[in-house]
């Protein structure tokens, strides 16, 4: 792949900053580093003054930095899921760009009285009908361009160049694509939880054909919230419809993982998003590598995201 340049992915949370690098050597992607650092005290993006903000990125960025320096400018960064505004939404296809751009955050806007339409920034996946929903849809995922300027003014500060920002859900759903791209997937359903917010994508061959965002108070109703999903919206779902599905995310220690299954009877694989990149010699001895790889779906996502 001639045109990808090495690559840092950040994923940040409001207690945490992690990092995946993947440099391309050889026509071959190799996984130069993989860490985290916990901020000193919460990060308050929604309340927090920017300044502060800053300062707490970059203090874990800087013991980042300090234990592995990045051997590339280029960045791209997924943000908490609570920062983003999702919902699915009737796509009239005879719409000029600009006035799709419009009308997606008006209806936001709508949905979410809370934030006003010139605070936002859209981007939109197109949905053809399916089984779920029998017209053209979108999915809206909206954020506040105070947002993307925090993260901005953080590249420039520190000599990186800005490539991509993401929601961490769909950014973990890149990864994995690329780790199953050579294998047999039919109809499957990918589960994203972190902070609270279990994220639910319905794809076929992978394309989505709906995705939800879902507020969880603690993981023991992860089960239950699935089960909501498939059987009391969507009685067309049956467990033994699912041909796969993949679990990512925080906090999924194998005991939630059994409970899921137990309770939706889906077999949820926690899958290595480093599956398809060949480690650095150092990496393998790397507890983040070895033991944490599932919680970095989202930072291997957005590094992976210009493969």
């Amino acid at each position: 792949m001639k045109n990808f340049k090495n690559h840092a992915g950040f994923s940040i949370s409001n207690s945490k900053l992690q990092v995946v690098e993947i440099n391309y050597t050889n026509n071959h992607f190799f996984l130069k580093n993989v860490d985290e650092a916990f901020s000193n005290e919460l990060i308050d993006f929604e309340n927090g003054k920017e300044t502060k903000i800053a300062a707490l990125l970059q203090d874990a960025f800087d013991e980042l930095i300090l234990k592995n320096p990045l051997d590339t400018n280029f960045a791209s960064f997924t943000l908490p899921q609570d920062l983003f505004y999702i919902a699915q939404l009737p796509y009239d296809h005879t719409l000029l760009h600009d006035d799709l751009n419009e009308e997606f955050k008006w209806e936001l806007s709508v949905l979410f009285p809370q934030v006003s339409i010139n605070e936002l920034i859209i981007q939109y996946i197109e949905i053809e009908k399916n089984d779920f929903i029998d017209y053209n849809s979108v999915v809206v995922v909206g954020t506040k361009r105070r947002y993307l300027k925090i993260i901005n003014n953080f590249c420039c500060r520190n000599n990186l160049k800005l490539i991509y920002i993401d929601n961490k859900s769909l950014a973990a759903e890149r990864a994995l694509n690329v780790v199953t791209s050579t294998k047999l997937i039919g109809f499957t359903l990918s589960a994203f939880y972190t902070s609270n917010i279990l994220s639910l994508i319905f794809s076929f061959e992978r394309k989505p054909m709906m995705i939800k965002k879902i507020t969880v108070e603690n993981v023991s109703e992860i089960p239950a919230k699935i089960v909501n999903e498939i059987n009391t919206k969507y009685k067309i779902i049956t467990p033994d419809q699912i041909d796969t599905a993949y679990i990512s995310g925080e906090n999924l220690s194998q005991a939630l993982i059994k409970s899921i299954k137990d309770i939706t009877g889906i077999d949820f694989i926690k899958y290595n998003p480093f599956e398809k990149l060949t480690p650095e010699p150092e990496i393998y001895n790397n507890p983040f590598f070895v033991e944490k790889y599932n919680s970095f779906s989202s930072a291997t996502g957005i590094a992976m995201r210009a493969i």
